[in-house]
Order: C-alpha cells, then structure tokens, then sequence
C-alpha cells in the first residue's frame, strides 16, 4: 500500500503539466507521427512569452516529401490578426519552418501581432480551411511544444527548427499530486522515485513568486509516499516560520509551482481558471493527475494523502478505487466533415433534429450574431440547406427589434418544440459580453428573413446557479411531457413528474445545461413568461455544451467539448432521484475540438448493412458542430440501434403541417396538433421505429450491457472546462 502522511492538521478547467523532475535529463522529441496524428504540416512548437528576438511560432513537416506553405495563413485567437505565409514557404520532409513576431526597426518579415497570455496559434491553408491549431491559458515556463505522443507539454527549452527537448523523470523525484483551491487549501505532493527524498528547502509558489513557502528541516518523503501541505502545515516564510495558508491562499484562478532548494523549477500546473467542481459542487472537486507524477491535471475527487481517483478514469497505480466506467462510443468508430467546403460562420454552436413530412431537418446555430439555417439529412449523414435557407436567418431580443445593428443574442443553443416553434438558448448579450444574462428565445422559423424578432423571451438567470458572463447556459432541449410523466423525478413535488403540476407550461419541459459546474435543469416555460425549476440532473462532467433527447433510445444526451476530451452522459430516466446514468468516450475518429452541439436522429434514418432484421445491427446518424472553425465544423457519425421488426413502412409522419412546420408530438404552447418526431407516441408511417419513453428502457437497459460486454469499459481522463473564447 502506498504511504499515507499529511503534515499537520489537514482538514478543485483544463490544465496542462510539465513534466519536469529532480535530477532530470534532457530528451529530445522527434516528431514521428504515428498512424493518428495529422500527415500533413502541423504547428509544433510555439513562444509566447520572453522570445528571442520576441514571440515565434514553430511548423513541422512529417510527410516524407516536402510541403509548401506559401498563401497559407497564420492566425492568433484573433480573426483581424492574420499573418500570410510568403512565396517559397516550403519545409523539407521532417523538417521545420520557424515564423516570428515583427520587430521594430528590423528589415525581417514577420507576424505584426503579439501572442499573449490566454491565446491560441493557428494555420489555415489556401482555400481558408484550419489545418492545425493549439491554444493556451498561460505563459509556458520556456515554450509549448508537442510531443512524440502529439500531446502538448511545456518543454525544458526552446528549439527554433529542431526537435523539441522536455525533461523526464528520474528515480527519486517528487512531483506535485493533487491540489485543493476550495473549500480548503492543500497541495499534495508525491514520491514515485525508489528512495527517500528530505524536502528540507524545497519550495511552494503559486502564480506570483511573492508567494512562497518553504519545508523545514526534518521533513521527508518515502518512497510512493502522498505527502499533503495543509493550510496550517508550520514550514517558512522568507527567513521565519510561517503556515502555508499564510504565505499562499489557493485561488480560483490560480497555479501551483514546485521549486528545488536551488530554485530551480521541478514541477508546474500551469494556470487554471476557475475552482473545481463537479455537479456544481466545489467539495466534491479537486485537480489531480490520474497517474502518479504523470500527464495532466485532471478533475477529480478528494483523495489527500492517497492515490488520486480521477471522476471517470480509474487510476491503474496501486490503492482501491471506485470509478465511473466510461464505455467505447456505442456507434461506429468513424466520423467524417460534412462541410469540408465552408457552408457556416465561425462560430458554430447547437444542433437538433425535427422529423418534417418531407424527412428529417438539422436546424443549426451561430453564437456569433444569433444565426440559424435549416438544413435537410440524409441517412448517411450528409445534409443539404433547405431551400431559402443557404444564409440562414438571424434572431433578434425583442428590445433590438428595430435595431439590424445590434450585436444580438450569444445563442448557444437550438432546440424544436412540440408546438413548431424554435426555442434558441443564450447566455448573454452580444453587445454587452460582460453581463450574463440567461435567455430562451421563441422563434417562428416561418417568419421571413432575413432578421426574426422572438415572440417570446424567458429570463432564466435568477432561477440558475450565478456564473460568469460567458460560461451560462450553452445548451437548450425540449422535451414532450409523455416521455417525461413518470420517468422524470420532480424535485418540487418529491415524486415522479406529473404535468398537471404545472399548468401553463405547454405540453414539455425544457432542459438546459449550465456550461460552469456541468449542470443540467429541467425548466418549466409558462405562457405568462414566469419560470419553474422542477429538476436537476448531474452528469458528472467538467462542463456541458451540447443536449438532446434520443427518440429511439428514450434518455437525454449531455456532451463535453475538449475540455472533458469530448465525454458524453446517457441518462436513462426512471423515476426516481437517481437516474440510470452511462458515460460514453468520443468516437475515435472524432477530433477532439471545441464540440459545442449534438444531435440525434429520429428513427426515421435508422439504417443497417443488410435487410432490417431482429438481429441486424441497425445504426442513425448522429452530429457534432465545432466552434471556432469555418470548414470542418460539422462533424457525422452514427449511433447503434436495437435490433427492430420493420412493418415495411418506414417514413416521416405525414398529419400535416403546423403553419407550414410539422414537427411530430401533442401540441404545444398554442400550435395545433404538430409532430416533432420527439413525442413517445409512435408516428404513422414509422410506428416501431419511433417509438420511444417506456418501452424502448428494457431495449435500452440490453444494449448498454451488450456494449459493456462487446466494447469493453473505456477510460476518459475528464479534465476541468476549458475557457472558450469570446
């Protein structure tokens, strides 16, 4: 067992390690790429901070034969900052191509923008498409660069046009473990080395080097031992005895440094932002790495003292531990771009499917400036705009009704209603990005172009957990009350949900997820405009950007971007305060970018290799939309079906449209009888195939153990929401 020692009383956001030790040697990383990572050219290393002559970005070519990079584009975080490869911009096979910042008063060519602190380096080809990207939330120690593996570490020191050097470990290192920034502040250190180490003189910083503390004589770390700083851990301050909590108070947005007596950087967390918590809960939350004195620092629960259990990866270091699976992505391997050709803004966002009596739409939404398109798809995935609709059109608040300047709505989410209306959900004002306001905007997507005012707002803000401006709800999903009576556990009532506890609210609730903390709520919009919270749910992930509720498989999707390696949570409702919740991994042909909606298909495009069978393996289309990308944003693959009997008649639902928008379900907030093709009434024309709520939960409960079975429990380090950008 792995020793146990907290010094004194010892009553948590995407951040990167470098691994760095003490003693360490130097190693160079020469960039092979392996059979997953990019062929073509790729950024590799990159100075943001003290260069010389200032900031550089390094690109890498590990094709074997040369790559000419003359037209191509270098971007920061920032659009207007743009940098345009010259002519004979061309890297031998294996070799390197080094771009600097211009200088005053020199004759040399350069990018005319700096990079800062919270950035990002970024390099489009000819044609506009991103090729390569990486971003950062704080100076690197020296530089970043990547690794043989294609991660992204700090390096021990720059290498303009060479190979990229880190350090490693040697025996008898100490790294830091774990950290606590709330409720209480410690830091936990470890010793994977196969001696003792006195730590006699080693040094605690945070992210200001005012900020020091140092460990006494007679202080030592065993072998494999978790050593835990607490607040009230005696050590010194400068030159006289001092607690750690009085020298350093852990901060939200903060960083933890280990120094050797010499001064010399051992170990680095790098900046994160904000405290760790998981369903909103910062007691719950720490930041760890899930192996000891390696890789990232992850979210995590509490273990001071002890091996650390990541939230959903089970560490494989010795210790008894208790972690959530995370299965395989139940669903084909493989995704590929629908939209290779730029079809969307930059700033792509949410996502739902609405089963039409023409077949099945993809609405689709913009956070940039409020813009939606409908789009038509296909079984294999590929979709088309829908006539009329290749610019789409843009939502306006009711107060910038007679504004076209206004900047609009952050809409980070889309969802259809029973009553065939489009709810658009947003987190703030474009105009004033500062302010968090929380907004479901009603829209008539039948209303002409090419600007739509809401015909309804509801302000959810109050009646959600208080949060930064940009990190309120970014998801929006309706769900019918038949799928939901029952099944859905009433927070308000202490019983399963029933509708008639809430008359006014039409005939469906409204789930939205809050990006800060990972939460979820269900909402009840009343016609009158008020608001009722009736449930929470909790996905146990970092953070949630995309919802949607699955009408074959009758549960509620919630997805992570990067910042959780693109995680996904299957909730099966049953009616009690406890729901059935799976974790799934992205596809693995998934990039693992800034995914910031998800759809599902309707039954209606379930398709299989072979006959439909009650054996086949049947597979629907599923979405991802990517922010920050104007090509490659759109993202398909598929999601196993159970196995179904075919009545032979498998198309969309025809009882006719509402004002022109068929939707499928019982009706809604003053619509006739419309289809959404979310309802858990089984559509004419599709009645096995669509069939959702109850019965589809036994089919549901089968599928998710064949897939333990067949696929094999994956692991997903979930890390702490990174920051998007403004």
């Amino acid at each position: 067992m792995p020793q146990r020692h907290i010094l004194a009383g010892c009553t948590a956001a995407l951040i990167t390690a470098s691994v760095l030790a003490l003693p360490s040697t130097a190693t160079a990383a020469p960039l092979t790429p392996t059979a997953d990572q990019l062929t073509g050219p790729r950024i590799s290393e990159v100075e943001s901070s003290d260069g010389t002559p200032g900031d550089w970005v390094e690109f890498f070519n590990p094709a074997p034969t040369a790559v000419d990079l003359s037209g191509y584009t270098f971007r920061d975080s920032d659009d207007t900052h743009s940098y345009l490869l010259p002519e004979g911009s061309i890297i031998a096979p294996g070799g390197y191509l080094v771009l600097d910042e211009l200088q005053k008063g020199s004759s040399a060519v350069g990018f005319d923008f700096g990079l800062g602190k919270a950035d990002s380096a970024r390099l489009f080809d000819t044609s506009g498409a991103l090729v390569d990207s990486y971003s950062w939330t704080a100076h690197a120690p020296v530089t970043f660069g990547i690794t043989e593996a294609g991660e992204w570490e700090a390096t021990s020191e720059p290498t303009r046009g060479a190979a990229n050097i880190f350090a490693t470990p040697a025996p008898g290192s100490v790294f830091l473990s774990e950290v606590d920034s709330q409720p209480a502040d410690w830091v936990e250190l470890v010793n994977t080395g196969s001696t003792a180490l006195d730590l006699a003189g080693y040094e605690l910083r945070d992210n200001s080097d005012d900020h020091s503390w140092k460990f006494p004589a007679g202080i030592s770390i065993a072998p494999g031992e978790y050593l835990v700083v607490a607040a009230d851990t005696q050590g010194k301050i400068g030159q006289s005895p001092g607690a750690f909590g009085d020298a350093i108070g852990i901060g939200s947005a903060d960083r933890i440094r280990l120094f050797a007596p010499d001064a010399s950087l051992i170990d680095d967390t790098l900046a994160w932002e904000g405290h760790a918590v998981i369903d909103g809960d910062a007691a719950l939350a720490t930041l760890a790495r899930c192996v000891a004195g390696e890789g990232s620092f992850v979210l995590a629960h509490p273990t001071p003292g002890e091996p650390n259990r990541c939230a959903t990866n089970p560490d494989p270091g010795p210790g008894p531990e208790t972690p959530a699976d995370t299965l395989a992505w139940p669903g084909s391997a493989t995704t590929r771009v629908i939209d290779s050709t730029p079809m969307f803004r930059e700033d792509s966002s949410g996502l739902d499917t609405q089963l039409t009596p023409s077949g099945v739409a993809l609405w689709a939404v913009d956070n940039g400036e409020g813009r939606f398109w409908k789009l038509n798809a296909q079984a294999d995935g590929t979709v088309t705009f829908a006539p009329g609709w290749e610019q789409g059109k843009r939502v306006r608040f009711q107060r910038d009704a007679s504004n076209p300047s206004a900047k609009g709505p952050d809409t980070e989410g889309i969802t259809v209603a029973g009553d065939g209306f489009l709810y658009l959900a947003s987190e703030r004002d474009n105009g004033t990005k500062g302010v968090n306001q929380n907004t479901v905007l009603k829209v008539d997507p039948n209303a002409p172009g090419p600007d739509v005012v809401a015909t309804q707002e509801w302000d959810v803000t109050e009646i959600l957990p208080a949060v930064s401006a940009n990190l309120g709800i970014e998801a929006v999903e309706w769900v019918a009350d038949a799928d939901l009576e029952g099944k859905l556990f009433d927070a308000n009532t202490g019983a399963p949900y029933s509708p008639a506890s809430y008359p006014g609210h039409g005939d469906g609730l409204f789930f939205v997820a809050v990006e800060d903390g990972g939460q979820v709520f269900a909402l009840a919009l009343n016609t009158d405009g008020t608001v009722q919270r009736v449930a929470e749910l909790k996905p146990q992930l970092a953070g949630v950007m995309a919802l949607d509720w699955d009408t074959v498989k009758g549960g509620l999707w919630a997805v992570c971007d990067d910042g959780c390696n693109g995680a996904t949570a299957f909730f099966a409702l049953n009616g009690t305060d406890k729901p059935e919740l799976t974790h799934f991994d992205r596809p693995e042909g998934l990039p693992n970018t800034n995914n910031e909606g998800f759809a599902t298909s309707p039954a209606a495009l379930t398709t299989n290799a072979a006959a439909k069978s009650a054996t086949a393996q049947s597979q629907r289309p599923v979405w991802w939309f990517t922010d920050g990308a104007k090509s490659g944003a759109l993202q398909a693959g598929t999601v196993f079906t159970p196995p179904v009997t075919d009545d032979g008649t498998d198309g969309p639902d025809t009882d006719g449209p509402d004002n022109g928008n068929s939707n499928g379900g019982n009706g809604g907030n003053g619509g006739g009888k419309t289809d959404t093709g979310k309802g858990s009434t089984p559509q004419q024309g599709s009645a096995k195939l669509a069939a959702t709520g109850a019965s589809d939960q036994p089919a549901l409960a089968v599928t998710l153990a064949a897939l333990a079975t067949l696929l094999g429990a994956g692991s997903l380090a979930l890390v702490a929401r990174k920051r998007r950008r403004a």
